[in-house]
């Protein structure tokens, strides 16, 4: 089974987060796609890499993968990436495509709305709503990578079986 992980990835830290996410899921025994890794795609000395080329490169990397790991963020990459996913787990092949399946360990997410306090006063994270549904639809959204691999390994299990 091959995970493509989508999400941000174009400063220091989050490099080192997406690699990250790449191995410990590589431990549970998941081929990844991690476009990080993509040296062709990322060699920045290159003058002949192209928005087309990316395109190109990554789409068929989702076309060869079972599950979209969506890393939810304000990054148009990501959801257009989870938005292809989405359309061939629910439109193509289902039992080749499984879906998109959303991690969210922004900690803010953890606090109660306080409906007291309005605006930037309320510490809670507001989450767009329309890609929640999508992602619940889907596999699901988690807020922390534990509960995301014991969720990927049931998958895993459940695939192996069909």
């Amino acid at each position: 089974m091959k995970i493509y992980i989508a999400g941000p990835m174009f400063i220091e830290s989050q490099i080192i987060y997406n690699l990250t996410l790449a191995n410990e899921i590589r431990e549970l025994g998941f081929e990844v796609y991690c476009p990080n890794e993509n040296a062709e795609i990322n060699d920045k000395t290159r003058r002949d890499i192209t928005g087309e080329k990316i395109y190109e490169h990554d789409i068929r990397e989702i076309l060869t993968s079972n599950i979209l790991l969506c890393q939810v963020a304000d990054c148009p990459g990501t959801m257009w990436e989870s938005g292809y996913m989405d359309c061939l787990s629910k439109n193509v092949n289902p039992e080749q495509y499984l879906g998109v399946i959303g991690l969210s360990t922004d900690i803010r997410l953890q606090t109660e709305p306080d409906p007291k306090k309005t605006s930037y006063n309320n510490q809670s994270m507001y989450l767009n709503q329309f890609m929640v549904g999508g992602l619940q639809l889907s596999l699901g959204t988690f807020t922390s990578r534990a509960s995301l691999y014991q969720e990927l390994s049931i998958l895993k299990v459940r695939f192996q079986d069909a």
